[in-house]
Protein backbone atom coordinates (compact mmCIF):
# COMPACT_ATOMS: atom_id res chain seq x y z
CA UNK A 1 0.00 0.00 0.00
CA UNK A 2 3.15 2.22 0.84
CA UNK A 3 4.03 1.48 -2.41
CA UNK A 4 1.72 2.58 -4.70
CA UNK A 5 0.65 5.78 -2.22
CA UNK A 6 4.14 6.86 -2.89
CA UNK A 7 3.80 6.58 -6.60
CA UNK A 8 0.06 8.32 -6.82
CA UNK A 9 2.29 10.96 -4.84
CA UNK A 10 5.51 11.37 -7.32
CA UNK A 11 2.35 11.48 -9.97
CA UNK A 12 0.58 14.02 -8.34
CA UNK A 13 3.68 15.86 -8.09
CA UNK A 14 4.77 15.42 -11.60
CA UNK A 15 1.46 16.99 -12.35
CA UNK A 16 1.90 19.68 -10.47
CA UNK A 17 5.12 20.97 -12.41
CA UNK A 18 3.54 20.76 -15.59
CA UNK A 19 0.70 22.70 -14.69
CA UNK A 20 3.15 25.81 -12.80
CA UNK A 21 5.21 25.35 -15.91
CA UNK A 22 2.27 26.44 -17.89
CA UNK A 23 3.06 29.92 -19.35
CA UNK A 24 1.51 32.86 -20.36
CA UNK A 25 0.50 32.45 -23.50
CA UNK A 26 -1.20 29.19 -21.90
CA UNK A 27 -3.11 30.73 -19.23
CA UNK A 28 -4.31 33.59 -21.29
CA UNK A 29 -5.20 30.54 -23.80
CA UNK A 30 -7.79 28.64 -21.14
CA UNK A 31 -9.14 31.81 -19.64
CA UNK A 32 -10.13 32.87 -22.90
CA UNK A 33 -11.87 29.20 -23.36
CA UNK A 34 -9.24 27.80 -26.57
CA UNK A 35 -7.03 25.66 -24.98
CA UNK A 36 -8.38 22.84 -27.24
CA UNK A 37 -7.87 24.54 -30.48
CA UNK A 38 -4.42 25.24 -29.43
CA UNK A 39 -3.06 21.48 -29.06
CA UNK A 40 -4.21 20.73 -32.84
CA UNK A 41 -1.95 23.49 -33.92
CA UNK A 42 1.12 21.35 -35.33
CA UNK A 43 4.51 22.95 -35.18
CA UNK A 44 4.54 23.68 -38.71
CA UNK A 45 1.20 25.61 -38.38
CA UNK A 46 2.65 26.93 -35.05
CA UNK A 47 6.10 28.07 -37.48
CA UNK A 48 4.02 29.61 -40.02
CA UNK A 49 1.44 31.59 -37.83
CA UNK A 50 4.54 32.92 -35.55
CA UNK A 51 6.15 33.59 -39.04
CA UNK A 52 8.97 31.83 -37.59
CA UNK A 53 11.40 28.44 -38.82
CA UNK A 54 10.31 25.65 -37.23
CA UNK A 55 13.43 24.71 -35.73
CA UNK A 56 12.53 27.14 -33.30
CA UNK A 57 9.47 25.72 -32.07
CA UNK A 58 10.77 22.93 -29.67
CA UNK A 59 8.61 20.13 -28.19
CA UNK A 60 9.30 21.73 -24.39
CA UNK A 61 8.32 25.18 -25.97
CA UNK A 62 5.70 23.53 -28.33
CA UNK A 63 2.78 24.15 -26.04
CA UNK A 64 3.46 27.48 -25.33
CA UNK A 65 3.99 28.73 -28.77
CA UNK A 66 0.99 27.20 -29.38
CA UNK A 67 -1.09 29.38 -27.17
CA UNK A 68 0.84 32.28 -28.58
CA UNK A 69 -0.60 31.68 -32.46
CA UNK A 70 -4.00 31.21 -31.19
CA UNK A 71 -3.52 34.58 -29.70
CA UNK A 72 -2.14 35.95 -32.37
CA UNK A 73 -5.31 34.35 -34.33
CA UNK A 74 -7.79 36.38 -32.43
CA UNK A 75 -6.03 39.52 -32.34
CA UNK A 76 -4.91 39.66 -28.88
CA UNK A 77 -2.48 41.68 -27.91
CA UNK A 78 0.93 39.87 -26.11
CA UNK A 79 1.81 42.72 -23.76
CA UNK A 80 0.67 43.28 -20.57
CA UNK A 81 -1.45 44.75 -19.58
CA UNK A 82 -2.98 44.82 -22.74
CA UNK A 83 -3.54 41.21 -22.88
CA UNK A 84 -4.98 41.03 -19.30
CA UNK A 85 -7.46 44.10 -20.32
CA UNK A 86 -8.19 41.92 -23.53
CA UNK A 87 -8.98 38.57 -21.83
CA UNK A 88 -11.10 40.87 -18.90
CA UNK A 89 -13.30 42.30 -21.79
CA UNK A 90 -13.36 39.66 -24.06
CA UNK A 91 -16.31 37.51 -23.12
CA UNK A 92 -18.40 41.16 -22.24
CA UNK A 93 -21.04 41.90 -25.02
CA UNK A 94 -19.74 44.27 -26.84
CA UNK A 95 -21.97 45.12 -29.69
CA UNK A 96 -21.13 48.75 -30.43
CA UNK A 97 -17.51 47.53 -31.67
CA UNK A 98 -17.93 46.53 -35.59
CA UNK A 99 -14.56 45.84 -36.90
CA UNK A 100 -10.82 46.82 -37.37
CA UNK A 101 -9.50 49.68 -40.68
CA UNK A 102 -8.86 47.94 -43.97
CA UNK A 103 -11.59 45.23 -43.20
CA UNK A 104 -13.59 45.41 -46.48
CA UNK A 105 -17.45 44.53 -44.67
CA UNK A 106 -16.45 47.81 -42.17
CA UNK A 107 -18.16 50.86 -44.89
CA UNK A 108 -21.70 48.42 -44.98
CA UNK A 109 -21.66 47.40 -41.29
CA UNK A 110 -21.54 51.14 -40.31
CA UNK A 111 -23.65 51.94 -43.13
CA UNK A 112 -26.67 49.77 -41.71
CA UNK A 113 -25.90 50.64 -38.43
CA UNK A 114 -26.95 54.32 -39.20
CA UNK A 115 -29.84 53.50 -41.45
CA UNK A 116 -31.75 50.95 -39.63
CA UNK A 117 -31.19 53.49 -36.52
CA UNK A 118 -34.63 54.79 -35.11
CA UNK A 119 -35.00 58.38 -34.81
CA UNK A 120 -34.69 59.84 -31.51
CA UNK A 121 -37.67 62.78 -30.60
CA UNK A 122 -36.26 65.30 -28.60
CA UNK A 123 -37.46 64.79 -24.82
CA UNK A 124 -37.95 66.87 -22.09
CA UNK A 125 -35.08 66.71 -20.98
CA UNK A 126 -33.34 67.49 -23.90
CA UNK A 127 -35.61 70.39 -24.78
CA UNK A 128 -34.62 72.10 -21.21
CA UNK A 129 -31.06 72.22 -22.16
CA UNK A 130 -31.60 74.80 -24.71
CA UNK A 131 -31.63 77.05 -21.71
CA UNK A 132 -28.39 76.47 -21.01
CA UNK A 133 -27.25 77.71 -24.66
CA UNK A 134 -29.63 80.47 -24.58
CA UNK A 135 -27.87 81.73 -21.51
CA UNK A 136 -24.53 81.68 -23.33
CA UNK A 137 -22.25 79.89 -21.20
CA UNK A 138 -22.38 76.32 -23.51
CA UNK A 139 -22.50 75.90 -26.91
CA UNK A 140 -24.09 72.37 -27.12
CA UNK A 141 -24.63 68.97 -26.06
CA UNK A 142 -24.37 64.81 -27.00
CA UNK A 143 -26.87 62.72 -25.71
CA UNK A 144 -25.98 59.00 -26.33
CA UNK A 145 -28.52 56.78 -27.59
CA UNK A 146 -26.64 53.88 -27.57
CA UNK A 147 -23.30 51.79 -26.34
CA UNK A 148 -20.23 52.98 -26.50
CA UNK A 149 -17.43 50.14 -27.24
CA UNK A 150 -15.79 48.88 -24.56
CA UNK A 151 -12.11 50.42 -25.56
CA UNK A 152 -9.04 51.51 -23.64
CA UNK A 153 -9.47 54.90 -22.82
CA UNK A 154 -5.62 55.67 -22.97
CA UNK A 155 -5.81 54.64 -26.50
CA UNK A 156 -9.01 55.93 -27.18
CA UNK A 157 -10.15 58.90 -30.01
CA UNK A 158 -14.34 59.64 -30.06
CA UNK A 159 -14.85 61.17 -32.88
CA UNK A 160 -18.42 63.01 -33.77
CA UNK A 161 -20.20 63.89 -37.21
CA UNK A 162 -23.60 63.63 -38.74
CA UNK A 163 -23.35 61.99 -42.07
CA UNK A 164 -22.49 58.01 -42.68
CA UNK A 165 -20.78 59.29 -46.41
CA UNK A 166 -18.22 61.29 -44.24
CA UNK A 167 -17.45 58.18 -41.90
CA UNK A 168 -16.74 55.38 -44.85
CA UNK A 169 -14.72 57.92 -46.76
CA UNK A 170 -12.71 58.86 -43.46
CA UNK A 171 -11.87 55.23 -42.85
CA UNK A 172 -10.81 54.52 -46.06
CA UNK A 173 -8.89 57.47 -45.70
CA UNK A 174 -7.11 56.26 -42.37
CA UNK A 175 -6.69 52.79 -44.35
CA UNK A 176 -5.09 54.17 -47.51
CA UNK A 177 -2.96 55.68 -44.73
CA UNK A 178 -1.93 52.80 -43.01
CA UNK A 179 -3.27 53.83 -39.68
CA UNK A 180 -4.79 50.90 -37.79
CA UNK A 181 -7.65 50.92 -35.13
CA UNK A 182 -10.50 49.12 -33.77
CA UNK A 183 -13.51 50.48 -34.81
CA UNK A 184 -16.56 51.36 -32.39
CA UNK A 185 -19.66 53.01 -33.80
CA UNK A 186 -22.84 54.94 -30.99
CA UNK A 187 -25.65 56.97 -31.55
CA UNK A 188 -26.65 60.51 -30.22
CA UNK A 189 -28.34 63.09 -30.77
CA UNK A 190 -26.75 66.89 -30.69
CA UNK A 191 -27.35 70.28 -30.03
CA UNK A 192 -24.76 73.39 -31.29
CA UNK A 193 -24.63 76.85 -32.13
CA UNK A 194 -24.48 77.85 -35.51
CA UNK A 195 -21.37 79.82 -36.03
CA UNK A 196 -21.42 83.11 -38.90
CA UNK A 197 -18.41 81.57 -41.16
CA UNK A 198 -20.22 78.23 -41.86
CA UNK A 199 -22.95 79.82 -44.22
CA UNK A 200 -26.89 79.77 -44.50
CA UNK A 201 -28.48 78.50 -41.11
CA UNK A 202 -30.43 75.43 -41.65
CA UNK A 203 -33.94 76.03 -41.93
CA UNK A 204 -34.65 73.48 -39.13
CA UNK A 205 -32.73 75.42 -36.90
CA UNK A 206 -33.74 76.30 -33.05
CA UNK A 207 -33.70 80.71 -32.86
CA UNK A 208 -32.35 81.76 -29.36
CA UNK A 209 -32.64 85.15 -29.84
CA UNK A 210 -30.42 88.00 -30.41
CA UNK A 211 -29.46 86.52 -33.95
CA UNK A 212 -27.98 83.09 -32.52
CA UNK A 213 -29.56 79.64 -33.59
CA UNK A 214 -29.29 76.08 -32.45
CA UNK A 215 -28.69 73.03 -34.90
CA UNK A 216 -30.30 70.13 -33.25
CA UNK A 217 -29.34 66.62 -35.18
CA UNK A 218 -29.37 63.09 -35.04
CA UNK A 219 -25.53 61.94 -35.19
CA UNK A 220 -22.64 59.20 -34.51
CA UNK A 221 -19.33 59.20 -33.03
CA UNK A 222 -16.80 56.86 -34.30
CA UNK A 223 -14.62 55.59 -31.66
CA UNK A 224 -11.09 54.42 -32.25
CA UNK A 225 -8.76 52.33 -29.80
CA UNK A 226 -5.25 52.82 -31.47
CA UNK A 227 -2.38 50.24 -31.17
CA UNK A 228 -0.80 53.50 -29.16
CA UNK A 229 -1.34 56.29 -27.67
CA UNK A 230 0.87 57.76 -30.43
CA UNK A 231 -1.70 57.14 -32.71
CA UNK A 232 -3.80 59.94 -31.97
CA UNK A 233 -1.14 62.73 -33.59
CA UNK A 234 -1.31 60.83 -36.75
CA UNK A 235 -5.12 61.01 -36.70
CA UNK A 236 -4.82 64.99 -36.08
CA UNK A 237 -2.49 65.49 -38.97
CA UNK A 238 -5.22 63.55 -41.14
CA UNK A 239 -8.01 64.78 -40.08
CA UNK A 240 -6.43 68.83 -40.76
CA UNK A 241 -5.13 67.54 -43.91
CA UNK A 242 -8.01 66.05 -45.46
CA UNK A 243 -11.00 66.52 -43.25
CA UNK A 244 -11.18 70.66 -41.74
CA UNK A 245 -12.11 73.37 -43.95
CA UNK A 246 -10.40 76.71 -43.91
CA UNK A 247 -10.65 80.27 -45.68
CA UNK A 248 -9.22 79.97 -49.10
CA UNK A 249 -8.81 75.69 -49.00
CA UNK A 250 -6.94 75.21 -52.14
CA UNK A 251 -6.38 71.49 -51.92
CA UNK A 252 -9.36 68.52 -51.61
CA UNK A 253 -11.13 67.34 -48.97
CA UNK A 254 -13.24 64.51 -48.24
CA UNK A 255 -16.59 64.36 -48.42
CA UNK A 256 -18.86 66.36 -45.38
CA UNK A 257 -15.56 67.80 -44.02
CA UNK A 258 -16.22 70.34 -41.59
CA UNK A 259 -15.05 74.00 -40.64
CA UNK A 260 -14.53 72.66 -37.22
CA UNK A 261 -13.94 68.84 -36.45
CA UNK A 262 -15.13 67.20 -32.79
CA UNK A 263 -12.94 64.52 -31.15
CA UNK A 264 -11.48 63.84 -27.82
CA UNK A 265 -9.27 62.16 -26.12
CA UNK A 266 -9.90 61.07 -22.09
CA UNK A 267 -5.83 61.23 -21.53
CA UNK A 268 -3.59 63.95 -22.22
CA UNK A 269 -2.42 63.66 -25.71
CA UNK A 270 -0.04 65.88 -27.90
CA UNK A 271 -1.26 68.92 -29.47
CA UNK A 272 -4.82 68.46 -27.10
CA UNK A 273 -6.52 70.77 -25.21
CA UNK A 274 -7.47 70.10 -21.59
CA UNK A 275 -11.50 70.61 -20.86
CA UNK A 276 -14.03 69.99 -18.69
CA UNK A 277 -16.28 67.63 -19.65
CA UNK A 278 -19.63 68.54 -17.67
CA UNK A 279 -22.23 65.57 -17.40
CA UNK A 280 -25.39 66.00 -16.43
CA UNK A 281 -28.04 63.15 -16.04
CA UNK A 282 -31.84 62.70 -15.51
CA UNK A 283 -34.18 59.59 -15.58
CA UNK A 284 -31.61 57.57 -17.59
CA UNK A 285 -30.45 60.15 -19.96
CA UNK A 286 -26.84 61.82 -19.53
CA UNK A 287 -26.10 65.29 -21.37
CA UNK A 288 -22.23 66.19 -22.00
CA UNK A 289 -21.38 69.09 -22.36
CA UNK A 290 -18.02 70.67 -22.85
CA UNK A 291 -17.20 74.11 -21.88
CA UNK A 292 -13.46 75.77 -21.24
CA UNK A 293 -12.37 74.81 -17.74
CA UNK A 294 -13.15 78.88 -16.82
CA UNK A 295 -16.55 78.31 -17.13
CA UNK A 296 -16.75 75.17 -15.92
CA UNK A 297 -18.26 76.75 -12.45
CA UNK A 298 -20.35 79.44 -14.19
CA UNK A 299 -22.21 76.32 -16.01
CA UNK A 300 -22.92 74.73 -13.01
CA UNK A 301 -24.49 77.39 -11.36
CA UNK A 302 -26.34 77.66 -14.10
CA UNK A 303 -27.38 74.40 -14.06
CA UNK A 304 -28.46 75.05 -10.51
CA UNK A 305 -30.55 78.00 -11.26
CA UNK A 306 -32.99 75.85 -13.74
CA UNK A 307 -34.05 73.86 -10.23
CA UNK A 308 -33.63 70.33 -11.64
CA UNK A 309 -33.14 67.28 -9.55
CA UNK A 310 -30.32 66.41 -11.85
CA UNK A 311 -26.79 64.67 -11.21
CA UNK A 312 -24.34 66.50 -13.00
CA UNK A 313 -20.16 65.03 -12.66
CA UNK A 314 -17.45 66.99 -14.31
CA UNK A 315 -14.43 64.96 -15.79
CA UNK A 316 -11.05 66.41 -17.73
CA UNK A 317 -10.98 65.46 -21.31
CA UNK A 318 -8.74 66.41 -24.37
CA UNK A 319 -10.38 67.76 -27.63
CA UNK A 320 -8.63 68.80 -31.04
CA UNK A 321 -7.54 72.60 -31.50
CA UNK A 322 -10.46 73.27 -33.80
CA UNK A 323 -13.02 72.50 -31.94
CA UNK A 324 -11.54 74.22 -28.84
CA UNK A 325 -11.63 77.17 -30.70
CA UNK A 326 -15.40 77.29 -31.70
CA UNK A 327 -15.84 76.61 -27.39
CA UNK A 328 -14.37 80.38 -27.63
CA UNK A 329 -16.39 81.44 -30.50
CA UNK A 330 -14.34 81.00 -33.57
CA UNK A 331 -15.57 79.56 -36.50
CA UNK A 332 -12.48 77.34 -37.76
Amino acid sequence: MKKYSKIIFIALLFLCVQVSNAGPYQDAAEKLGYTELAATFSAEKVARLLNTKIDQVSNNALAEAQAQAVLLVLGAPLAEPELSRFIANYKNLDNAYVGNIGEASLYQRINTLWQTAEHQPRSPFAISLRNLIKLGVANGYNIATSPWPQFDPERQLVYGHNDIHHAQQLLALMASEGITARVGFSLKTSAYMHRDGWGPVPTNAVPLGDNRFLIEAQEYNLHFEFPSSADKQRFMALINRYSKEYEGQRGPLIYGAWWQPFYRSFAPADGFNEVTQVQISNAGETAVVIVTPDKADTLKKDIAKLKQDWTIVSVNVWVNPAFYRYLGGGFQ
